[in-house]
C-alpha cells in the first residue's frame, strides 16, 4: 500500500445535516475498488467493495482493510489552530479527506481562472473565498479595456485591499501589455 496510487473518481459532494457529504469511487493503482459514501449525518465513511464475483469482492474488501492498516502507520496529523490544535491518528477517512481537499482546491482554482478573463479577483492566496469586480453586464472581457483604465482600476483596488488580500488574477501583467 505504501507505493500505491490512491485516487478518487466520480466525486460528488453535497450539503448534508452535519456538513459536506461525499459519494465517489476509490481506485487503487488504477483499479476500481469501492464506493465511498458519507451521508453527512455524522459518523464514518461507508465503503462498499465492488466485485463481479465473490472472489473479486473479497479481494477488494481486503484492499480496503489493507488501506486502513496502512493509514495507521502514517504520522499523526495536527488539527488547525481553529480546531484547538492537538493531533490525530490517520485512517482511511483522513486519506480520502486529503484527496478530496486537493480535488476541491483544483476545482476552485479552475473556477477562479475562468473568471480571470472577465473579472478582477481579490482574496487571500490559497483561501476559499474571494471578491470579484467586473464591468457589468453584458460581461466585458478585461482584454478589451483600455490599458490606462484597467491600470487605474487595479491601482484603486490595491489601495483598498484588506489585510492579507491581494489581486489573485494571474493574467494582469499580460492584460496590461496587450492593450
Amino acid at each position: 500500500m505504501k507505493n500505491s496510487i490512491i485516487e478518487l473518481k466520480r466525486v460528488k459532494t453535497f450539503r448534508g445535516h452535519d456538513g459536506v457529504g461525499l459519494d465517489c469511487d476509490l481506485y487503487v493503482d488504477g483499479k476500481k475498488v469501492c464506493r465511498v459514501f458519507d451521508s453527512a449525518h455524522g459518523g464514518e465513511n461507508e465503503y462498499q467493495a465492488y466485485g463481479n464475483s465473490p472472489e473479486e469482492y473479497k479481494a477488494n474488501y481486503k484492499i480496503i482493510n489493507d488501506l486502513e492498516e496502512y493509514a495507521k502507520t502514517l504520522p499523526k496529523k495536527k488539527f488547525g489552530s481553529e480546531l484547538g490544535g492537538g493531533e490525530y491518528s490517520q485512517d482511511l477517512g483522513s486519506i480520502i479527506n486529503d484527496l478530496l481537499e486537493v480535488i476541491e482546491s483544483e476545482k476552485f482554482a479552475k473556477k477562479l481562472e475562468k473568471k480571470f478573463l472577465t473579472h478582477i479577483i481579490v482574496g487571500i492566496p490559497n483561501g476559499t473565498s474571494y471578491r470579484e469586480f467586473s464591468y457589468g453586464k453584458p460581461v466585458v472581457q478585461l482584454s478589451t479595456l483600455p490599458k490606462a483604465r484597467l491600470q487605474a482600476d487595479i491601482d484603486a483596488l490595491k489601495a483598498k485591499l484588506k489585510e492579507g488580500e491581494q489581486i489573485l488574477n494571474t493574467n494582469i501583467d499580460e492584460l496590461l501589455t496587450i492593450n
